[in-house]
């Protein structure tokens, strides 16, 4: 018997459900009465959810996975022990393994990764109106409730990437979210505009803002 998962990370969205998909092949069609299957996390080997003599076996499932886990127990004996995992969240992330059980025993590990969309990133300028060509003035872009951590892309009005005098940080919510701030440093030019773009690395470019100063 063998047990098939997918050779690329499984990309789920914050909050929505996912699918682990894995497969078994074999002697088909399968008695489910005759299966055994055991989703566990791969580092911990903490029970994520478990299945034998016909029926969920979930008293040693892990605390944080309860009411959120389901198997699709009219796909079993055609070879499917896909697990469903409700409410995703950045804590589930990881590697998670399937282990199937019938006559044979064989196992396959996958890998969970957990995105978010960050807010449109948001440019703001000082509001000191006194500023004059020449003075050094800070702007200030901001992104919120994203994962995971985005880069920051600063570009002046040629569509040039700006890597000087820049500032970034990051915090994480009780969700793991991440906040990105992001301050660059520039000289007061009259006519001049920059873009602030941001990217999560998962989910591809989340959006940008330009500020143009004139006067």
């Amino acid at each position: 018997m063998e047990v098939h998962v997918p050779e690329l990370p499984v990309v789920a969205l914050q909050g929505h459900d996912a699918v682990l998909n894995c497969t078994f092949s074999g002697a088909a069609p399968f008695s489910p009465s005759d299966i055994s299957v055991f989703w566990q996390l791969t580092d911990t080997k903490r029970s994520v959810h478990s299945y034998w003599g016909g029926r969920d076996q979930l008293v040693d499932q892990a605390e944080s996975f309860a009411n959120r886990t389901a198997l699709f127990p009219g796909r079993l004996g055609a070879g499917d022990a896909s697990l469903l995992l409700r409410r995703v969240g950045v804590a589930d992330e990881g590697s998670y393994t399937c282990f199937v059980r019938v006559q044979n025993y064989s196992s396959a590990s996958l890998l969970l990764q957990v995105a978010a969309a960050y807010s449109n990133p948001a440019v703001t300028l000082p509001p000191d109106s006194n500023l004059r060509p020449g003075d050094e003035m800070d702007l200030t872009c901001v992104a919120y409730g994203g994962y995971p951590e985005a880069t920051v892309l600063w570009q002046d009005g040629s569509g040039h990437n700006l890597t000087d005098n820049i500032t970034n940080s990051l915090v994480a919510n009780e969700d793991g979210l991440f906040s990105v701030h992001s301050v660059l440093s520039i000289i007061l030019v009259p006519n001049s505009t920059y873009t602030c773009r941001l990217t999560n690395p998962v989910l591809g470019d989340q959006g940008q803002m330009s500020v143009t100063i004139t006067g």
